[in-house]
Order: structure tokens, then C-alpha cells, then sequence
């Protein structure tokens, strides 16, 4: 629980009763657990230890041999950047420290 990564879910529009399956980014989703219900959030399992709601690392394969291609070919090397997160619009101070992502 409280890590930074997102968590895959089943979405309901209170409107439409449309469902939708998605992404939602570590920085929602703690804030939309506690709009839908879970008043205390992100929080480790008492019995197991674990979240309730599982991760997501942004991994979904579809063309597994196309993607091993891509690593042999690369060795696996990806370009990574800075995504800085600013406390204010003059973005001169920052909010947390900044960590390397890749795509």
C-alpha cells in the first residue's frame, strides 16, 4: 500500500452505468478509494500484509515475440526522464524529490 505506482480498475459512471476497466496513476488513486468508500485509502490487508488492490507497472503484452525481439535488439535498454512534480506554477521549488521514469 502507498506505493508509487498505479493500480488497474473497474470503474462504474453513477449516470450511465457504464463500466469502464483503466489505469488509475498513483497519485488518484488513493484519493478515489477514499470517494468511493474506503475511508482509509491505500492500506495493507491486516491478515496478509498486502494491499487489496493490486499494482500496476504498465506491462500489458500482447506480442510476446515481438517484444523479445525488441529486447534482444535493444538489450533491454529504455531512454529514461526526469518527471518533476513542482510545488507552484514558477516551478522553482519541487514538491518531492524527482525519480527517473522510462516509457
Amino acid at each position: 500500500a502507498k506505493q508509487a505506482i498505479g493500480g488497474i480498475a473497474k470503474l462504474k459512471h453513477q449516470t450511465t452505468g457504464e463500466y469502464k476497466t483503466l489505469n488509475v496513476e498513483y497519485n488518484q488513486l488513493d484519493p478515489l478509494l477514499r470517494a468511493t468508500g474506503n475511508l482509509d485509502g491505500d492500506v495493507n490487508d491486516e491478515k496478509t500484509g498486502y494491499s487489496p488492490f493490486p499494482g500496476n507497472i504498465n506491462q500489458l503484452l500482447f506480442k510476446l515475440d515481438a517484444y523479445s525481439d525488441a529486447l534482444n535488439r535493444t538489450k533491454g535498454l529504455m531512454p529514461e526522464f526526469v518527471n518533476p512534480k513542482y510545488k507552484d506554477d514558477a516551478k522553482t521549488v519541487f514538491k518531492k524529490p524527482t525519480r527517473l521514469e522510462c516509457m
